[in-house]
């Protein structure tokens, strides 16, 4: 049996036959107990070990609630990739305006708004800051006070 289908959709087809397969071969598959031995899990039982209990204990509304939002997320994704491959395209389409280099974006609802940030200017235009020295608190130097020595005149009497 051969099956000829253009492109994504033989991978699709061929992706959906090998999970069918998978499944039915996991249905025949046995549960395995898992052991907790101290902070690692283990599939053979260890001395301090304990079995962990794996089980689903969810009920079958709950399961079908949690199938039905991700059929939801599922088809919310592909009307997404849509939309956006529709958009490529136009941009595409669309002539670059002989003013901007940069793409037009058109707003949307979960645009970030962007703000300008001005960068910090000196106290005085021409005068360059100071250069850093660190220091440790309480160890600041203190001005060196010269002495003036006076010369004592010699009495010329």
């Amino acid at each position: 049996m051969c099956l000829k289908l253009p492109g994504k959709s033989a991978l699709r087809a061929l992706a959906a036959l090998f999970l069918i397969a998978a499944s039915a071969y996991s249905i025949n598959a046995r549960a395995q107990n898992i052991y907790k031995c101290g902070n690692t899990y283990s599939s053979t039982a260890c001395p301090e070990g304990r079995a962990l209990d794996l089980s689903d204990e969810r009920t079958p509304a709950q399961k079908q609630q949690t199938q039905a939002a991700a059929r939801q997320d599922a088809q919310q994704a592909d009307t997404l990739e849509k939309e956006r491959l529709a958009l490529e395209k136009a941009a595409l389409k669309q002539p670059p305006s002989p003013t901007s280099t940069q793409h037009a974006v058109t707003p949307s609802k979960t645009a970030p708004v962007i703000t300008q940030i001005t960068p910090k200017r000196l106290k005085r235009p021409g005068k360059k800051p100071e250069a850093f020295i660190a220091e440790i608190p309480g160890t600041e130097k203190k001005p060196k006070v010269k002495k003036v020595v006076k010369k004592k005149q010699a009495a010329v009497n």
